[in-house]
């Protein structure tokens, strides 16, 4: 199956790390180090170390886009970008050794003109079939309807990682996504739900199913695991306890194992368990660095069977 993730926003991720952070003070932090992200970028980056081709599309810049284009050639991974004038997006994430606790400072993206919007289009508009998958934000000049203008003109699956208006917008289209992939907060915030137990996640999914016509939906939740929801059936797979080194690609990993799962004709328990185990095989790697091969068999061995509740 010909695999195509479009990251319209991609980013330079740069991971400083101080001993205990002092808000609105002095912070010294260690030596950073710097990984090419961006949402849809990581997915290819993992779907490639689980051994799925795929191929990115979406936009890149004139200034320092070779640092994103120059880690996809050295894995192997086609891309064709849309290229935009500006530079590379650089979020800095801060981690407090004190507390565990990331603190995110993300640059919104540079401007894509209406020339680039429409490219972009014409791309999508040419390619065969394949599962096409939304990760990630959206930059300035992009209308906020993008992924349901897609998602309503698409013929094969779509799987959106995406939160707020662009994922509501996108649900309320004439055609729905297959999937779509939030983290709890992700959920909550993006619909103005509380939801405190795996049995209230569930139900509430199970009604965004029947509203919308999705087929199916995962929801992250970090340490607490992950749930899997369909109109029929909901799956939950607590999160092994590992040292975690690198959260924020997590979530990334976990649509890469998806993805594969469903590229393999996985069920839907076995696909929440490959799913886990990409995400496990990531957080132990430090910064935005995605799951290895070796990691993701590991873990995957280790993961027990996904409790159907």
């Amino acid at each position: 199956m010909n695999i195509t993730v479009v990251n319209l926003n991609p980013c330079i991720d740069w991971q400083l790390t101080v001993d205990s952070f002092v808000y609105g003070g002095l912070n010294r932090v260690t030596p950073g180090k710097k990984y090419v992200a961006g949402k849809g970028i990581n997915v290819c980056l993992a779907l490639a170390s689980l051994g799925q081709p795929s191929q990115c599309l979406g936009f890149n810049y004139r200034e320092n886009g070779s640092f994103i284009t120059d880690a996809l050639d050295e894995q192997g991974i086609p891309h064709d970008f849309i290229v935009v004038e500006g530079a590379v997006r650089t979020n800095i994430k801060l981690y407090d050794n004190a507390t565990g606790a990331m603190t995110e400072l993300n640059q919104p993206g540079a401007q894509v003109s209406g020339a680039n919007l429409l490219s972009f289009h014409e791309k999508i508009s040419a390619l065969g079939n394949s599962m096409l998958v939304f990760s990630g934000s959206l930059p300035m000049g992009v209308p906020v309807d993008t992924y349901r203008q897609i998602c309503d003109m698409w013929h094969g699956k779509v799987i959106l990682d995406a939160e707020g208006e662009a994922l509501r917008l996108a649900l309320e289209g004439d055609k729905p996504p297959f999937c779509i992939k939030p983290n709890l907060y992700e959920l909550t915030s993006s619909f103005g739900v509380k939801l405190s137990s795996k049995e209230e996640i569930a139900a509430f999914c199970k009604e965004l199913i029947r509203r919308y016509g999705l087929k199916m939906i995962c929801v992250s939740m970090g340490a607490d695991g992950a749930v899997l929801v369909t109109a029929a059936s909901a799956f939950f797979i607590p999160a092994l306890e590992l040292p975690v080194n690198g959260v924020q690609g997590a979530g990334d990993a976990l649509v890469a194992g998806l993805v594969y799962g469903l590229s393999l004709g996985a069920s839907e328990s076995e696909m929440l368990r490959m799913a886990a185990a990409a995400a496990a095989a990531s957080v132990i790697r430090e910064g935005t660095l995605m799951c290895t091969r070796e990691g993701y068999a590991k873990f995957l061995a280790e993961m027990p069977e996904p409790i159907r509740f």
